[in-house]
């Protein structure tokens, strides 16, 4: 018995060691393999899911699992085993007492354990679900606690994150009560089953069936049979947990693989030059039955600089989206160089085709690593060059360590101007044949911006540029001018052509110079 014991605990001491090392490496492949699915997710994915919901995915649902990998997996699997020998010894020691005592356990609980398995796993999927929604609300109104602060609506997060609270104690009290009730089902089938062995032992004692011990033994491994039965239970809110926060990280993972692209470039060199990008009947939206752009026909021939113009809402960053392969048509082909982007893989999309918009971020590593980003490995004169045309090389070559100083986006040199400029230099270093400028110098301020894009279009001399803005100071020096206005194209042709024909573009840029001009006349009086 002490030899056995022994063996027993070391069983035991090994194999919680063998199932956490088990759980902890495949948690370590889900973390990579759901953060690589995040990632690839299209931007049109990450917008209608949510960040705070995708956030909660990769944090909260992955400590869930991390906790059950640690302590309920070893807990319910040496609890089952025991169960199992314990079952095992009751049928050797009187198999016909033994199988009417687990007999009427089973059909006595059997309701309530048919009743958890139904509605158990909608309850937790709506608590974690519930604090999915707690930590997107807390995200959204800690990024927004400035704006509520100015406006002194600092209630309104008390107000909302209160409901969002208290949602999750709803949920929260709904499966423990569906918890409790498996509960009760349990112990009452254990009793139930002790009885009818304690009567039908009694019986077979009395026609001198069984002995006295034999008896015993019975009755003790019925007693035992609880210990394991009650460490499942403890588990049982982990596992449920961990089931559940299992299934939304899958959801993540298969999501993205079904939006994933998966076709090579038919022409594996990337050309020296542009390529043309052609849109043939698109047709897209961010809202089913309501389209930003409705049935668009443009060609831009390999090597054109066109400026896309319109007012605001008219759907030009949607068409930058688009070329860039951000989004995919609804109806109709986008092409580049005669390939249709779409399921074309997103690395070799990129090394064509680069899209710089007004939203930049910048890493916590060198300023090198920051421009390389697209194109590791790049020289430091590829490097240096980039900085110099994107106006950014003066203030990087003053800083102590130059290019192999670690900025972040809070770091004391990195202003929004200077970040916007290494977004720039990003995009030089990279040199795609196709360069989409989404308000790319939109926080550049006009001078320097001005300046930065007459040394963008010397830069990017032979490669088809399509420049997104609202300022129009370069537009006579654009190749072609498209104007789009409800989805659709209003006016397209040479700056000078357009101004001539007095159309909706000639009157875009009567607006614009009126403007400019008591903008310059204020500040001159300034």
């Amino acid at each position: 018995m002490v030899a056995l014991t022994g063996i027993g605990m070391l069983g035991i001491y090994h194999g919680r060691i063998q199932a956490a090392l088990f759980g902890e490496s495949i948690l370590d492949e889900l973390r990579s393999t759901l953060f690589d699915a995040i990632v690839a997710l299209p931007s049109l994915t990450v917008e209608s899911v949510g960040t705070g919901e995708l956030v909660a995915r990769a944090t909260g649902d992955v400590d869930k699992l991390s906790r059950a990998a640690r302590n309920a997996g070893p807990a319910v699997v040496l609890s089952i085993f025991e169960a199992f020998g314990i079952v095992v010894a009751l049928l050797i020691a009187d198999a016909p007492i033994g199988l009417a005592g687990i007999a009427a356990s089973v059909a006595v609980a059997a309701p309530g354990v048919r009743w958890y398995l139904v509605r158990a796993p909608v309850r937790y999927h709506r608590e974690r679900q519930a604090e999915a929604d707690r930590s997107a609300s807390l995200l959204e109104h800690y990024n927004g606690r400035a704006t509520l602060w100015a406006f002194g609506a600092t209630g309104l997060s008390h107000d909302v994150l209160a409901a969002r609270g208290d949602s999750r104690v709803a949920a929260n009290l709904s499966s423990a009560g569906a918890r409790n009730v498996l509960r009760l089902s349990l112990r009452i089938g254990q009793g139930v089953g002790l009885a009818v062995v304690l009567a039908m032992g009694a019986v077979r004692f009395e026609d001198g069936l069984v002995s006295a011990g034999v008896m015993t033994a019975v009755i003790l491994y019925m007693l035992r049979l609880m210990d394991p039965v009650a460490v499942l239970l403890e588990q049982l809110d982990a596992l449920q947990d961990a089931q559940v926060a299992f299934q939304r990280i899958i959801g993540v993972i298969e999501r993205s693989a079904a939006e994933a692209n998966d076709r090579d470039w038919p022409d594996d060199d990337r050309p020296g030059t542009g390529l043309e990008v052609r849109l043939d009947a698109v047709v897209f939206g961010y809202e089913p039955g309501n389209p930003v752009l409705d049935g668009i026909d443009l060609v831009i021939p390999a090597g054109q600089r066109i400026m896309i113009v319109g007012p605001s809402g008219a759907g030009k960053s949607t068409l930058a989206g688009l070329i860039g392969g951000t989004y995919r048509p609804w109806h109709g082909v986008v092409r580049v160089g005669g390939v249709d982007l779409a399921g074309i893989r997103a690395e070799q999309r990129r090394s064509r085709v680069s899209t710089i918009t007004q939203e930049t971020h910048v890493f916590e590593r060198s300023i090198r690593d920051n421009v390389a980003l697209g194109r590791p490995g790049a020289s430091d004169d590829d490097i240096a060059a980039s900085l110099r045309t994107a106006d950014a090389w003066g203030w990087v070559s003053a800083l102590d360590n130059g290019l192999d100083t670690v900025v972040s986006a809070s770091h004391q040199a990195i202003t929004p101007a200077r970040a916007q400029q290494l977004n720039l230099a990003r995009l030089l270093c990279l040199d795609p044949a196709v360069v989409v400028l989404d308000e790319s110098t939109a926080d550049i301020g006009l001078g320097a911006a001005n300046r930065v894009e007459r040394r963008l279009a010397e830069a990017l001399d032979g490669r088809t540029v399509l420049s997104i803005a609202h300022r129009l100071d370069l537009a006579p020096a654009m190749d072609r001018i498209v104007m789009i206005d409800g989805g659709v194209v209003v006016d397209d042709g040479p700056h000078d052509d357009l101004v001539v024909a007095d159309g909706p573009y000639a009157r875009l840029w009567t607006t614009w110079q009126r403007v400019r001009t008591g903008r310059d006349d204020a500040a001159s009086s300034r």
